[in-house]
């Protein structure tokens, strides 16, 4: 396997590992009576919704980007 594709796995395992970190804090926030991060997003997109709906846009299109890239060219087979 290349160092890339090993890169690119390590990135992704991280950062599902910091959404279940957070979802589990926002789980516990909202069990505890705390206030969950869902209150400091609201708030943050209510007093910037430009730099919200662009940060929208951003993360879509690398979404968009990830999930539904173009095709990729294969090099064509030699019968052997």
């Amino acid at each position: 396997m290349r160092s890339s594709a090993v890169f690119f796995a390590v990135l992704i395992t991280a950062f599902l590992i910091a959404v279940l970190v957070l979802l589990v804090f926002e789980t516990w926030a909202l069990f505890t009576g705390q206030t969950p991060i869902t209150d400091y997003v609201h708030a943050a997109v209510h007093s910037y919704p430009g730099w919200a709906f662009a940060l929208a846009v951003v993360f879509g299109i690398l979404i968009g980007h990830v999930l539904w890239g173009g095709p990729v060219a294969r090099p064509p087979r030699t019968r052997s």
